[in-house]
């Protein structure tokens, strides 16, 4: 009875990570989509607000995807051996193959000679920069599976990684606009400690798997869904705020490592995982999610070409009115995307190496 108990509390994470897998593939689309004339518009009209708003909702994507695969590897019992010979393997034929896809691309689009489509193929496209990273993580998984083994390691790790991570970097973005010298002596500061090992990344594949391994009581999740509601609109409101003070689109409080970004992170990943405990679904239904949690690293590798030919077109988010082109592009995007990895895994080669 155990035993099967264990099984089916697998399978049911198993299940959840599948429906935040999709959840952050669509997200990334619309933060991409809402992102293209982001800095080209107007800060202070109704349209850039929009694309803030849409932007700013979605910035937990990618944090999510690293939780997902922070619970995976280090709850997992794959071997270093078995983790370079299949995933890291996997990752970085993807990243060869889409690279020099998407340069062959961008050069005949463009014009921009051999020498940017060669430095395009070493550097990745824009979004390809996942792919460098979850390498990295993947080569530290067991270092990091020694300290998930002990509950005071891992807090401490956690409160560590926070502090570098997210509070002193945010103290210094926020001080560098008031006065870029202040800044500089908090940056200094950093640079001076050289502490990079439990900092950025790691600290949301390390959370993801905190998150995943523990049982949050309702106050707990009520804390968390208030501080991650916050997130959301700390990240829309100082967006906008600081944008307007400055004149120009900044990025400040869109980055993956301020406190903003963090808490709605935590509130998507608890919410799925609470929902998806809560309710029953049929074989039928979990079989098509997991489909398609199946094709989303395909869906995710081959989005941007989908948008940027949609562009061509003129279908972007201004194409008409964003409230709209926003969300109605997303889901032409998310369609088609989706369809292409699919054709791609009917491929026995491709979907091994590239997808």
């Amino acid at each position: 009875m155990k035993n099967a108990e264990h099984h089916r509390g697998l399978e049911q994470r198993m299940e959840y990570f599948d429906y935040l897998r999709i959840l952050a593939t669509f997200a990334v689309m619309i933060l991409h989509i809402s992102a293209h004339n982001w800095y080209l518009t107007d800060v202070e009209s109704w349209q850039w607000n929009t694309l803030n708003i849409y932007d700013s909702m979605v910035r937990w994507a990618v944090p999510v995807f690293v939780m997902i695969s922070g619970a995976l590897f280090l709850g997992g019992s794959q071997s270093m051996e078995q983790i370079l010979k299949k995933n890291v393997k996997r990752i970085l034929a993807a990243l060869v193959f889409w690279s020099i896809l998407y340069a062959v691309v961008v050069y005949f689009a463009t014009g921009c000679g051999i020498k940017n489509a060669v430095a395009e193929v070493v550097t990745g496209h824009y979004h390809l920069w996942f792919l460098f990273m979850l390498t990295g993580l993947y080569l530290i998984v067991p270092f990091l599976r020694k300290i998930v083994e002990s509950e005071s390691f891992i807090k401490y790790f956690l409160a560590l990684s926070f502090l570098f991570s997210f509070v002193l970097p945010q103290l210094f973005e926020i001080v560098s606009l008031y006065s870029e010298s202040a800044g500089s002596v908090i940056s200094r500061v950093m640079d001076n400690v050289d502490f990079h090992f439990a900092r950025n990344y790691v600290f949301y594949f390390v959370w993801g798997y905190y998150l995943n391994r523990i049982r949050l009581d309702r106050k707990a999740r009520r804390i968390i869904y208030t501080a991650g509601i916050i997130g959301f609109l700390a990240t829309i409101l100082l967006t906008a705020g600081v944008s307007v003070w400055k004149g120009e689109a900044l990025e400040t409080f869109y980055g993956y490592f301020t406190i903003n970004v963090m808490l709605q992170s935590m509130l998507i990943f608890v919410l799925v995982k609470q929902r998806f405990e809560a309710i029953s679904v049929s074989e039928k239904k979990k079989k098509f999610v997991r489909t398609l949690s199946e094709y989303s690293f395909g869906a995710y590798l081959v989005h941007a070409l989908v948008i940027e030919a949609l562009n061509l077109f003129g279908i972007h988010s201004l194409a008409f009115s964003p409230v709209l082109a926003v969300p109605v592009i997303s889901v032409l995007v998310f369609v088609l995307s989706y369809l292409i990895s699919a054709l791609i895994h009917k491929i026995p080669f491709l979907k091994k190496y590239i997808v």
